[in-house]
């Protein structure tokens, strides 16, 4: 990450603004609405403040030191190497500009060249099903490739898999934390958030001591749809975080995606209601890259190296569909140490891949 430059008076007092605001919205919104900025706001009297809804500690603690807030939160951030990246610079999101209640302000750690390419949400199920995983794996190696950057929020579940693949794949991942980028949110999950700041980008716009809380899931999903061009919704049930970025999605003019799922999973309904309600349904990756306007990268065909057996077994994976290591042997007439030494040669070459327990026919190969 680049060294950040010293922060203007202006810069300090609108992150003073932030942290003395952003746990009362309302009061918030009654400040903007009568045009009180953060400089206006260094003056205002306890009484005043009472009449826009502040509390007594909010009152006092405004009173007691604003600018110094805004230095501690500097300093904070010059001692961890964190960025801020305010709404007027340019390399500010320019579809996050676009939302209702923009931030003023993201801080972050990580590649800030992550927020130039398109971007796409993927969203869904902490408690992802072995399918959910599957379809995740299948669809976004070659969204990845074809240059989308993968918007998420670190979870357990779908949103580990989506940064997963984009890792794997050598693309552009970014996640949003639902706290200050002082607790990187699940503890669990810090190997994966490790390799994201790493290569990618992680965001907030909490102060950084925040820690998160169930109320910040909803005010931090509105910024993975904000950066995002685009959802997609794979596993979610209909009371689900995932419903909720879905429905911020629409508010903000986004595309909405949806990935079905089997109808005797708990972890259908929510997709299949924003199917019903007009989403996309998205059985491959064209299916996305289409809605981006992209056309899907030329796929190349099987190597002439392969062995007559070796097209043979690719024929039987056929299209789409998943073959167990009984079905290859009975249909091959070969035995098992023969069939999975074929396999693994063709996993090398990546024209197969296992899954669910089988072999599947990788997208790549024709």
């Amino acid at each position: 990450m680049e060294e950040q430059t010293s922060l203007s008076s202006d810069h300090l007092d609108r992150i003073a603004f932030h942290q003395l605001t952003f746990q009362n919205p309302k009061a918030r919104r009654r400040l903007q609405q009568m045009g009180i900025d953060a400089i206006r706001m260094r003056g205002l009297r306890p009484f005043e403040m009472r009449k826009l809804g502040f509390t007594e500690a909010e009152c006092g603690q405004n009173l007691r030191g604003f600018r110094e807030a805004g230095e501690r939160e500097a300093e904070l951030m010059k001692r961890h190497h964190i960025g801020i990246l305010f709404r007027e610079e340019k390399e500010f999101p320019a579809l996050l500009r676009e939302i209702t209640d923009p931030p003023d302000f993201l801080y972050y750690l990580g590649r800030l060249d992550c927020l130039q390419g398109p971007p796409l949400a993927v969203v869904g199920s902490r408690k992802a099903s072995r399918y959910g995983q599957s379809v995740t794996r299948r669809l976004l190696p070659a969204l990845c490739r074809s240059g989308l950057v993968i918007v998420s929020g670190m979870a357990y579940g779908i949103d580990s898999v989506a940064h997963q693949c984009a890792l794997e794949t050598g693309t552009m991942t970014i996640g949003v934390n639902p706290g200050g980028l002082l607790h990187l949110y699940p503890r669990g999950n810090q190997r994966l958030i490790g390799a994201i700041r790493e290569t990618g980008l992680i965001v907030s716009e909490f102060p950084l001591e925040v820690i998160p809380r169930p109320h910040l899931f909803p005010i931090r999903n509105r910024i993975i749809s904000g950066l995002a061009r685009g959802v997609l919704v794979i596993e979610a049930s209909l009371r689900s975080g995932s419903l909720i970025t879905a429905r911020l999605a629409v508010e903000q003019n986004r595309d909405v995606m949806a990935v079905p799922g089997n109808i005797d999973s708990l972890l259908s309904p929510g997709v299949h209601y924003l199917i019903q309600q007009g989403a996309k349904l998205v059985q491959s990756p064209d299916d996305v890259l289409e809605e981006f306007g992209i056309k899907p990268a030329a796929r190349p065909r099987i190597p002439p190296d392969c062995s007559p057996l070796e097209r043979k077994v690719l024929d039987l994976l056929g299209e789409n569909e998943v073959k167990d290591m009984d079905y290859m042997v009975e249909s091959l007439n070969l035995s098992t140490s023969e069939v999975i030494s074929v396999m693994m040669g063709l996993i090398l070459k990546n024209l197969v891949s296992e899954d669910a327990g089988g072999y599947r026919r990788s997208l790549h190969a024709q």
